[in-house]
């Protein structure tokens, strides 16, 4: 096991988040939108990078299954991050809706 620790956020968090946007092949995704929630993600990832990538592949596949094709704020939301995250900020914590 490799010990990691959380990324600051900031400038280099935004690139990343903005990085991973880039990827996104989502037919209705609205660039910027992602970026425009860095305060959110960072807060909900703890500041992990596995984390992040674990929340929007999850809110990625979640876009493709409903046809939305997006990324929301309000889909972030339903989908579930790793345990060190959701319980890093009680405020925060977002169980996926059970479906």
């Amino acid at each position: 096991m490799i010990r990691t620790s959380a990324f600051p956020r900031g400038e280099y968090w935004t690139g990343l988040v903005s990085a991973l946007e880039d990827s996104l092949r989502l037919h209705r995704h609205q660039p910027g939108a992602l970026t425009g929630l860095e305060e959110y993600l960072h807060r909900r990832t703890g500041g992990m990078i596995g984390s992040l990538l674990r929340l929007i592949r999850g809110a990625a596949i979640q876009a493709v299954l409903d046809g939305t094709e997006q990324i929301i704020r309000t889909a972030l939301g339903s989908i579930g991050v790793d345990i060190a995250s959701e319980t890093a900020d009680p405020g925060q914590r977002r169980r996926p809706q059970q479906q």
